[in-house]
């Protein structure tokens, strides 16, 4: 009975249920994290360990967190500074999953999580097909329609799983995919289990591109490209040569019949038709425009930034310029932000809170290289490390587009990858905290 009721059995309970809920919850994953949280912290203050922390992750992720706050204390607006916390307090998880993960078994815990992830992967393209949204009561469906064809069978819809928006289910898939193709080349797998691993990647690969998200394609490529360097060097320009190929096929469709101005006749064109937005500056001008605002915000507020959740309130005045001296009418709201994570952790939290953004990334991508070195190629310690850098790097570049950070969903996602990672160097390392 005391077995059963120890720390450890709940962190069994609450891993499986952060994973699972991950995928089509974002109050389970956050209570999950909450609870998880709590257990170490009781584990924390009964074994005394905290003069111990020294991984300078926790250090540049506290860092970060203290700027969001003091941005807003300090700049000269009224903005809730606390509030920043409400979107950063899970930054910590994954140091705390480095060590919990070694409570359970890895492979069985992934495996669960692969189910859930084929589950929402299959929903998401059928509603590309139908626009369903079984999960939601009737009338409070949130399907999207991207473009409606010529007939009724050729409708087009965002797939969004159980997410509020394509770009939330895009985002979490993008970094679940890496772990799904690396894991197929693991040699400590069994053939089977690879074959299943290669089947359900597919299925994911099909559901990013339901998403009709052109920056999760983007990052899509990234991941890509990053796992076939690892494979062999050689496939990135075979690749690279079929890329240029299927470009240059979709560009000739621009020169014969302007694909742009009108209206699909089937899917396989409105797929088409959007893939190549992504390539027309008359598409993307509005995003364009908006980098355009963040920069002159942040050439007004190099320093501090305008607070956190304050873009509704300073923005205005910076896309009215831009209105004035180019005729634009803007598409998307002010308190969306700029569509670009980058200049928005800028805008929002000065230079010293990109400093610390960027801080994060460069302290995962030193400490996870370095694991990589130490371990063999294509072992399970490897594969995961392997689809963290990957699946990070795809975020940053899908982050160019868009601010996936900001998005609870994604970021517990980008969190749990990073666990992972960390939990194969704690596993190399002995402690990932120094003893």
């Amino acid at each position: 009975m005391k077995n059963l009721f120890s720390t450890r059995n709940w962190n069994r309970v609450f891993l499986y249920l952060l994973f699972i809920c991950s995928t089509f919850s974002i109050a389970g994953t956050e209570a999950s994290i909450a609870v998880l949280y709590l257990i170490t912290l009781i584990r924390w203050i009964w074994n005394r360990p905290l003069t111990q922390l020294e991984n300078p992750f926790l250090w540049v992720t506290l860092f970060f967190i203290a700027t969001t706050v003091l941005s807003g204390l300090f700049n000269s607006y009224e903005t809730d500074h606390l509030m920043a916390l409400r979107s950063n307090w899970r930054l910590l998880l994954p140091l705390l999953l480095a060590g919990i993960l070694t409570e359970v078994n890895s492979e069985q815990l992934l495996w669960t999580f692969f189910g859930f992830v084929f589950l929402i992967s299959v929903y998401g393209i059928i509603q590309y097909f139908t626009g369903a949204d079984w999960l939601r009561p009737e009338g409070e469906e949130l399907t999207t329609p991207y473009l409606f064809g010529s007939s009724e069978g050729n409708n087009v819809y965002h797939a969004k799983g159980n997410f509020s928006h394509h770009l939330t289910y895009g985002g979490f898939l993008l970094l679940s995919f890496p772990l799904l193709v690396s894991l197929t080349f693991c040699k400590d797998w069994y053939p089977l289990t690879r074959i299943l691993t290669a089947l359900i990647a597919i299925f994911v690969l099909l559901g990013i591109g339901a998403s009709l998200g052109r920056s999760i394609w983007l990052g899509t490529a990234a991941v890509f490209a990053i796992l076939m360097y690892r494979i062999s060097p050689k496939l990135i320009l075979a690749i690279s040569i079929a890329i240029i190929a299927a470009a240059t096929y979709f560009f000739t469709q621009l020169g014969n019949a302007p694909i742009q101005n009108r209206v699909p006749t089937n899917r396989l064109e409105a797929l088409q038709q959007r893939f190549i937005s992504g390539f027309i500056l008359r598409s993307n001008q509005d995003r364009i425009l908006m980098w355009e605002t963040g920069i002159s915000a942040i050439k007004d507020h190099f320093w501090l930034g305008i607070g956190y959740n304050n873009n509704s309130v300073v923005m205005p005045k910076y896309r009215k310029r831009i209105s004035e001296s180019t005729g634009h009418r803007f598409h998307n709201k002010e308190a969306l932000g700029v569509h670009n994570i980058y200049l928005q952790t800028w805008v929002n939290y000065g230079f010293f809170g990109m400093l610390g953004y960027l801080g994060i990334l460069v302290i995962f991508f030193l400490q996870t290289t370095r694991a990589i070195l130490r371990t063999n190629n294509f072992t399970f310690e490897n594969s995961i490390l392997w689809a963290g850098i990957s699946g990070v790097c795809g975020f940053m570049v899908a982050g160019l587009f868009e601010n996936n950070f900001r998005d609870g969903e994604v970021q517990a996602m980008l969190l749990i990858l990073m666990g992972l990672c960390f939990n194969q160097i704690q596993k190399l390392k002995g402690r990932i905290f120094k003893s």
